[in-house]
């Protein structure tokens, strides 16, 4: 267990999201990781004698409204946001105290462009896969 410093921790409210520059406040949803492949080596002997290391791998996705959803595609060449080059997109976080992180997605792009809707739905949104090219922490 940590160490209580300020008493806040982050929280959703705290999250900042803007691609292109400008503030989307309509995202309900960020998710990114970053793996790396690693594989046991065999020689002789039924037991790893070393390790291997691989590439780097990040994949993300967000969810947000329709309409913000709407605006993207609205603001992309040729009305399709799969044909936007690719773009950072800094997610800043922080607590009430005003110390923030910063994470950067570094060149992203939209693989989808989905949409589901259903009868009984009081909102839409739509989840959009992301390719992420690294991701920076700061």
């Amino acid at each position: 267990m940590g160490v209580l410093i300020n008493g806040i921790n982050y929280s959703w409210s705290s999250v900042k999201f803007s691609p292109f520059g400008v503030p989307i406040v309509g995202i309900t949803s960020i998710t990114y990781n970053r793996k790396q492949k690693k594989d046991n080596n065999y020689g002789q002997g039924d037991q790893p004698v070393s390790r291997a290391y691989g590439n780097y791998e990040y994949s993300g996705s967000i969810e947000l409204y329709l309409d913000e959803w709407k605006a993207i595609i609205a603001a992309s060449p040729n009305h399709d946001p799969l044909s936007i080059p690719w773009f950072d997109i800094p997610v800043t976080y922080g607590d009430t105290i005003g110390s923030t992180t910063t994470d950067t997605l570094r060149a992203v792009e939209f693989l989808e462009d989905p949409f589901t809707g259903k009868q009984g739905d009081t909102k839409l949104m739509v989840t959009i896969p992301l390719i992420i090219g690294r991701i920076d922490r700061l």
